[in-house]
């Protein structure tokens, strides 16, 4: 004598469960590779036409595959002793950049957290309007150009040395972070201003100064 079983409805939920997932899964992955392929064409795209005639790419016949396969293009980027000039001065910039503004904005947050800060409230608003008002770009050139920065590094790295923003979230980042009580156990050790911040603030501060480091180096390599 044989019988089917029917399911308890523990069993039905379970496998309706089990269903659903899978239907998701198929989902979800079908959506990311739709993404994939969106993100990763434009990419395939550049580089295939690097490598084809540049007549057959204007004329929209280079989609999938390389069309009569040249590198002149390369030959003549290796040739222009600018091309490698100008990626080396990008590296400089954002290097000498990331370490001054990052010095300047680590120290000026560490200043401001400070409540014993004669006109704190006033220094604060200050860099603040800043913030929304600008001089604009001819008294920008005739500060830079009174000071003799004109044709120098330095012209590009102090204009925009220190960002009201990170100054605000590094101020934050000291006056949350790191307890007062560990700067006045330093100050009753005989601790010094200075050393207090190069040997207990900077210290802690790691996390802050990596996030002011990103932010930093991708917004110099930017411009």
């Amino acid at each position: 004598m044989s019988a089917k079983m029917e399911l308890g409805p523990s069993e039905k939920r379970r496998k309706k469960t089990i269903s659903s997932d899978r239907v998701f899964d198929v989902c979800n992955y079908a959506f990311l590779l739709v993404v994939i392929v969106l993100v990763a064409y434009p990419l395939y795209y550049v580089l295939v036409a690097s490598i084809s005639n540049p007549y057959q790419v204007y004329a929209g016949q280079t989609l999938l595959f390389p069309s009569e396969i040249t590198f002149e293009g390369y030959k003549r980027v290796f040739r222009e002793s600018s091309i490698a000039t100008g990626y080396l001065n990008s590296v400089y910039y954002t290097l000498l950049g990331t370490v001054v503004t990052t010095s300047l904005v680590i120290t000026t947050g560490y200043v401001m957290s400070k409540k014993t800060l004669p006109f704190r409230t006033g220094i604060m608003m200050f860099f603040v309007v800043t913030m929304y008002f600008s001089g604009g770009l001819i008294p920008t050139y005739l500060v830079a150009s009174n000071l003799g920065l004109l044709n120098n590094v330095w012209a590009l790295i102090l204009s925009g040395g220190v960002s009201v923003y990170n100054v605000i979230v590094t101020r934050t980042f000291f006056e949350t972070s790191i307890p007062g009580e560990i700067y006045e156990a330093a100050s009753i050790d005989g601790c010094s201003h200075l050393g207090t911040y190069f040997k207990i603030a900077l210290p802690l501060a790691k996390p802050i100064i990596a996030v002011i480091v990103i932010f930093t180096m991708v917004g110099y390599w930017n411009d």
